[in-house]
């Protein structure tokens, strides 16, 4: 007993680690996107996402030679349910967040794809009665074909109108204060912080693992997720404080795209990773939930995520985490 609370208490300190990492990451991106031509959805899905999904990155890599693929696995889908559950779902309780049709057909739907894709390169045994349950080098150069194209086109997006209007209305702001080298260190320094806090709670949860009668699937998609989504979760309430709903969006809908496109190409490096199937019914719920948001937004009458949306997210959070205690 005295051996798992030293875990957890060593584990803390990684976690406020990444939770003060995600703030300086989050103000060095409301920066950015505030003095130059970088659209907040923009910076929202490529630095601030690619920044606070290093813990799932750190656990990829760590538990690839570790031999620990399922706990991999189950963090990267732990984590992706979390952020919208939970991130998504306190978000919209405190404010409403306006999705735009763009970023709708853009992001969502390719967040939803992303889940798809993996869901059948990972099974290509139980669909179409080939290969086995790994995952390969090829399917892994399909995930990265795809997230790279992805990122091609989110170069295209440039400010709005509309934002340019709200960012000239918050001109006194003090983000506008911000030279080049606050910026920069700022980002930079924050996504360091980020990464030897992810490193720490990562080595614990492994070491937690190996002295606990827990099997790999439970802590990742409920330990390990809750604790690497911390810096997409204290960043996403960041961006709203500062009524940034843009940076907000994309960080929680990039972290998902990057978790099921870029993250798992990883797990390869040292050849096929094995998939636990046990996981399909977490992979499953990842992918509907992320498409229920897509349909309450459309279905809104200005494309609004509000508090009716974040009551069902939540509901159907604490079902998820119930049948997964259940579970074992």
């Amino acid at each position: 007993m005295e051996y798992i609370l030293l875990h957890l208490i060593i584990s803390s300190v990684g976690v406020i680690l990444m939770r003060n990492g995600a703030l300086m990451l989050s103000k060095g991106a409301t920066a950015l996107s505030t003095k130059s031509h970088f659209s907040g959805l923009r910076v929202g899905l490529t630095i601030v996402a690619l920044g606070t999904s290093i813990p799932e990155v750190a656990v990829s890599l760590i538990s690839t030679f570790k031999n620990e693929e399922t706990l991999a696995f189950g963090t990267l889908i732990g984590s992706n349910t979390f952020n919208i559950v939970f991130g998504l779902g306190l978000t919209t309780f405190f404010t409403s967040i306006r999705v735009f049709a763009k970023s709708i057909w853009r992001d969502l739907l390719v967040a939803i794809l992303g889940g798809v894709l993996l869901f059948v390169l990972l099974n290509k045994q139980l669909i179409f009665n080939i290969g086995a349950n790994y995952l390969t080098r090829t399917d892994a150069l399909i995930l990265f074909s795809t997230f790279v194209f992805y990122y091609i086109i989110i170069f295209t997006n440039k400010k709005s109108r509309r934002e340019i209007s709200l960012l000239n209305a918050q001109k006194h702001s003090s983000f506008h204060q911000f030279n080049k080298q606050t910026i920069v260190r700022n980002i930079i320094v924050g996504i360091l912080i980020i990464c030897v806090g992810a490193y720490i709670v990562v080595i614990e949860a492994l070491l937690l693992n190996s002295t606990t009668p827990l099997s790999s699937r439970f802590i990742g998609v409920s330990i390990m997720s809750i604790c690497t989504s911390l810096p997409e979760i204290t960043t996403t309430l960041a961006a709203i404080k500062r009524k940034r709903q843009d940076i907000a969006l994309g960080n929680i809908m990039g972290s998902y795209i990057i978790n099921f496109l870029l993250t798992p190409c990883l797990l390869t490096i040292k050849g096929e990773a094995f998939y636990d199937y046990t996981l399909n019914y977490d992979l499953i719920f990842s992918i509907l939930i992320c498409t229920l948001c897509i349909t309450l937004a459309l279905s809104s009458k200005n494309y609004v995520l509000n508090k009716f949306t974040s009551i069902i997210l939540l509901l159907l959070g604490i079902l998820f985490y119930v049948t997964t205690y259940l579970r074992g």
